[in-house]
C-alpha cells in the first residue's frame, strides 16, 4: 500500500468519524431544561452576595464646533 493510499484512508476515517460525532450530537435526545443547565453556570444565578454592575456614566457633551 502506498503512502498516498493510506494517508487517504486515514484522513477519509477521521472525516468520517468526525461526520459521526457532529450527526450524534445533532440527533441525541434532551429535555430542553437539560439543554439551559448545560451552558448557565447555576452557583452563579444562586450567589446571595453578588453586586449588581454599577451604571455607565453618560459621555460629557462636546461643544457645538462653528
Amino acid at each position: 500500500m502506498s503512502v498516498g493510499k493510506t494517508a487517504g484512508w486515514t484522513l477519509g476515517g477521521l472525516l468520517l468519524g468526525v461526520l459521526a460525532g457532529f450527526a450524534g450530537e445533532l440527533f441525541r435526545r434532551q429535555s430542553s431544561a437539560t439543554v439551559q443547565q448545560r451552558y448557565v453556570a447555576p452557583e452563579a444565578t444562586r450567589t446571595p452576595d453578588a453586586r449588581t454592575p454599577a451604571p455607565v456614566p453618560e459621555p460629557a457633551a462636546e461643544p457645538a464646533v462653528t
